[in-house]
């Protein structure tokens, strides 16, 4: 993976991908170009820019194999459970999805994700069947200010990559940023979610107990 994340900010360095704000994708696009948003639909749903075109670079791992179930509890174990998201895969059909949507001639890209890393990945395939003009966000949506880009589906576009408790709770930046109930850990509505979850804790911690009673008598 490292020799991979090398070769794919080369791009950037060699000139062959440009680097560019949010900010500046936003004035791009009133100049004709056109926004590819590689984030899988998971993403894309909660917020996007509007009038870019969605095509997923990886997508949600959906194999119900035991190989594919440990590679989600992997995940799930890394972190998803507090932010989100699963074990992703590579979308094969990914140039053909973009071809269909944007065609290779005379086509002026800006590639983005939710981060800046998968779109680094969708750039080098980009790059390599065919399309010159290709620009990438730098930092990705989660750099995003709300005057950058136009919004559809959410507040601001950070709101694609929360997930997992954190969402639920209501302690992501962008969720605390834009609520107007800040205060104590987020609100006194994020105080009740967190006492439902104690609650739900606390219950399933009882139910576990008394089944070990019970099978031990």
């Amino acid at each position: 993976m490292e020799a991979a994340e090398k070769r794919w900010e080369s791009q950037i360095r060699e000139g062959r991908v440009k680097n560019v704000t949010c900010a500046a994708a936003g004035q791009m696009l009133k100049e004709g170009w056109t926004l590819l948003d590689v984030r899988p639909q998971s993403e894309h749903k909660k917020a996007s820019v509007d009038g870019g075109v969605s095509v997923p670079v990886f997508v949600d791992e959906e194999e119900l194999s035991f190989g594919a179930l440990v590679k989600q509890a992997t995940a799930l174990g890394m972190g998803g459970w507090w932010l989100g998201g699963g074990h992703m895969k590579p979308n094969l059909q990914f140039l053909n999805n973009v071809r269909q949507q944007i065609p290779v001639d005379g086509a002026k890209v800006i590639v983005a994700c939710q981060k800046g890393l998968r779109s680094l990945a969708a750039c080098e395939q980009l790059s390599r069947a065919g399309y010159g003009d290709i620009a990438w966000i730098n930092g990705g949506f989660d750099a995003a200010r709300k005057e950058d880009l136009p919004v559809v589906g959410a507040p601001d576009l950070r709101y694609g990559g929360i997930g997992g408790l954190s969402e639920f709770l209501g302690w992501t930046d962008a969720q605390r940023q834009n609520s107007q109930t800040e205060g104590f850990i987020g609100g006194f509505q994020n105080v009740l979610k967190l006492a439902a979850l104690v609650l739900l804790l606390d219950g399933l911690w009882f139910g576990y107990d008394q089944l070990q009673f019970y099978l031990n008598k």
